[in-house]
């Protein structure tokens, strides 16, 4: 991982986020871009002028100042670059960076206080979520830093699991992770225990990495048995995969349950996003495909 994004709109818990973004570009030893996103600079702040691009600039120029004072706040060896930029959609700003920028990470907290008119279900990172093609590492108001050493990854035992799996194990390389890929069902879901052996076969062949565990739990309240399972476990991530849905039903279950686990849990929360997935997925293909006719 060369990059780390990390989006701040200057909250209390945008800040506690900065502490994980710090942490880990020093641990994989990545170059740590900083990002503000402001809206309608107010012209009182500076009054030295009513030019508007000059407003701007003025605003631009303040914003990256207070990017770097956070940094400098920090003893730290690691790269950095400040962005600043006007935009009324935070999401639209962020995507932009992440097309010039291409991080591998971007990492921002949850419950910020910026009035974002794409916001889904009340986050930022929800919105992101579904449409960055990066992971996005959200970090909860009360999570506090500590080494990924056990990982929970939430999984529907499917093949579109396994890329974003590959790209966990790379990701956390540098902290000698253990994963445990679970999937909880009610107890009238048919082969539960056929579908686990089958991913599992699956994740050894592609994959073959024997850090990686599984576990099938039941119950007919998943959220509260996930949330119980994390709570006994004291896992240091949890790792989820926001699927392509197409039945309504089992489109509003998913957005529900990410919903809550992203507003309850007191640990960092990263999501990958299946539709990138597939196109990246796609494009190793073709790429591997061309290689082998130019040779």
């Amino acid at each position: 991982m060369e990059k780390i994004l990390y989006a701040t709109d200057f909250s209390k818990n945008a800040e506690n986020a900065f502490n994980f973004a710090l942490k880990m570009a020093e641990k994989s030893q990545a170059e740590l871009i900083m990002l503000h996103v402001f809206n309608d600079p107010a012209v009182w702040t500076y009054p030295y002028t009513k030019d508007p691009f000059e407003i701007k600039r003025q605003a631009t120029k303040a914003w990256k100042n207070t990017l770097q004072e956070l940094f400098e706040q920090y003893k730290t060896s690691v790269k950095v670059k400040y962005v600043a930029l006007e935009n009324p959609s935070v999401v639209k700003a962020i995507l932009s960076v992440i097309k010039k920028e291409n991080p591998g990470l971007i990492i921002t907290g949850i419950k910020g206080k910026s009035k974002i008119k794409e916001v889904i279900m009340g986050s930022t990172t929800q919105a992101l979520v579904q449409q960055s093609p990066v992971p996005v590492l959200a970090i909860p108001e009360n999570a506090v830093y500590r080494d990924y050493k056990k990982i929970l990854y939430t999984s529907d035992y499917l093949e579109s699991d396994i890329q974003a799996i590959e790209q966990l194990i790379d990701l956390v390389q540098d902290y000698d992770a253990a994963i445990k890929a679970v999937h909880v069902s009610t107890y009238n879901e048919f082969l539960g225990d056929q579908k686990m052996e089958w991913f599992k076969d699956l994740v050894n062949e592609k994959i073959g990495d024997k850090r990686i565990t599984f576990e099938l739990l039941l119950s007919d309240n998943i959220f509260k048995k996930l949330n119980d399972y994390m709570n006994e476990n004291e896992f240091d991530m949890l790792v989820m995969l926001e699927k392509e849905r197409f039945g309504i039903i089992d489109k509003w279950f998913h957005d529900d349950l990410v919903r809550k686990m992203e507003f309850r849990t007191s640990i960092p929360l990263l999501s990958y996003n299946e539709q990138y997935l597939r196109v990246m997925d796609q494009e190793d293909a073709e790429t591997s495909s061309r290689m082998q006719q130019e040779h």
